[in-house]
């Protein structure tokens, strides 16, 4: 079975917690595992990022859970495509909240990455969407290794 990864991004439920975040790391973490998902979630500004990579079956049933999760609206697919590699294989599932973190060197990148200095990626393309994350993945390695 061929592996993918799928981009998509989604503006979260009006209203919706931290706590709510808390809730979805701490299960793709149990989960996917089982199911070798691999991938990297980055909210912000009332959006999420995501990336999924593994099995086409398993991605694709996941993403369609996702697709259906009240804690989401506007669920955009932005791209998926066969990968020989993964990028992110040592995340069951990392988190990255937008407004954490190294803000300075995040929002530049994201500027040289998508001509903007706003964080909003149901207005990204497919590239700017998978560049910035690739960028963010080399970034939080850079910032663990710290």
């Amino acid at each position: 079975m061929p592996t993918i990864r799928l981009l998509y991004a989604s503006a979260a439920a009006v209203g919706m917690p931290y706590g709510a975040l808390v809730d979805i790391m701490s299960h793709a973490q149990q989960r996917n595992p089982e199911r070798q998902i691999t991938g990297m979630l980055c909210y912000g500004s009332g959006q999420f990022l995501q990336a999924l990579e593994g099995e086409r079956a398993a991605v694709t049933s996941l993403y369609h859970r996702i697709a259906a999760d009240a804690r989401h609206a506007q669920c955009q697919l932005i791209s998926v495509e066969e990968i020989s590699a993964r990028g992110f294989p040592e995340w069951s599932m990392k988190v990255v909240n937008w407004e954490d973190g190294d803000s300075a060197r995040r929002r530049a990148m994201l500027e040289a990455d998508t001509g903007s200095s706003t964080f909003s990626p149901l207005t990204m393309s497919a590239a700017q969407a998978g560049t910035f994350l690739r960028h963010l993945a080399d970034l939080e390695r850079d910032l663990a290794g710290d």
